[in-house]
């Protein structure tokens, strides 16, 4: 019981400290992206970390199941305590939002991929076991895994994110989110190759956006590349991974590509078929 009552104090702590850098502390978006409206992307998730005694706003996510959500490896902080995922939320700085839930989830429920590697920038994945089952409506609904033997090239995704709208740190409170084309796995490595002036070899587990007049940016990590489907409901192709330079636009973006990893995804939930 003393155990109980210590990790209750522990917890109200982190949701106190939690609301109040949240009401206080600018939200960073997406580069000229678009806001996005209640209901419109049920499936995003938002990461605030706690680590040396501080929250942070940190990166994007997907649910994928009741008690899954997927986001990037590179945004599991070593040192960190414990998370707070933001659900149904548009709005990050109103707690009082229809749909927003917030779930707090220690360090100990986060698969990383054993072989995520931040050198070579592959296997940007990791897995959050949500220690509670989120209840679906039509706020909250998880996206679908995607086809293993498609690798869809020159569909059309939907990108969404929190992150900065600017390599500056501007920003706003509402989800953004734009429409683009994915590349194919040759060109996205020619453009690569261009812009690094070093030989690119791009492996199967990336999945590149077109260049655009719109991008990612710090923050939106872990983010979804997603695209909708006929019944309504939407695939997860990619997880936010990194960009080429401070967040300029026509320029390729690099997510981590869902389809590579279904299996380490089935081996840590209960996810089948």
């Amino acid at each position: 019981m003393a155990l109980l009552k210590w990790q209750i104090i522990f917890l109200t702590f982190l949701l106190y400290h939690l609301n109040d850098e949240v009401a206080s502390e600018p939200i960073k978006r997406i580069v000229n992206g678009s806001n996005a409206v209640a209901k419109q992307f049920p499936y995003q998730t938002f990461l605030y970390t706690f680590k040396n005694y501080e929250w942070y706003a940190t990166c994007g996510g997907v649910i994928i199941s009741s008690r899954a959500v997927l986001t990037a490896a590179h945004c599991i902080a070593d040192n960190a305590v414990a998370f707070i995922i933001f659900i149904g939320a548009v709005n990050l700085t109103d707690s009082l939002e229809p749909g927003q839930q917030r779930v707090i989830v220690k360090r100990s429920y986060v698969v990383v991929h054993p072989e995520w590697d931040e050198f070579q920038l592959i296997n940007d994945i990791a897995l959050i076991k949500l220690p509670v089952e989120v209840h679906f409506n039509e706020y909250v609904q998880p996206a679908k895994l995607p086809n293993p033997k498609h690798l869809y090239e020159n569909e059309m995704g939907v990108v969404s994110g929190w992150g900065n709208t600017e390599s500056s740190n501007t920003g706003s409170a509402i989800l953004k989110y734009y429409v683009v084309g994915v590349l194919s796995l040759d060109e996205c490595a020619t453009q690569l190759k261009e812009l690094t002036r070093t030989p690119s070899i791009v492996p199967q587990s990336y999945i590149c956006l077109k260049p655009s007049n719109s991008s990612p940016c710090k923050g939106d990590s872990g983010g979804p590349l997603a695209i909708k489907n006929p019944d309504g409901h939407s695939t997860l192709l990619g997880l936010a991974s990194f960009v080429i330079g401070p967040c300029e636009t026509n320029r390729p973006s690099v997510y981590t590509r869902v389809s590579s990893y279904l299996s380490w995804i089935k081996n840590h939930t209960e996810i089948s078929g």
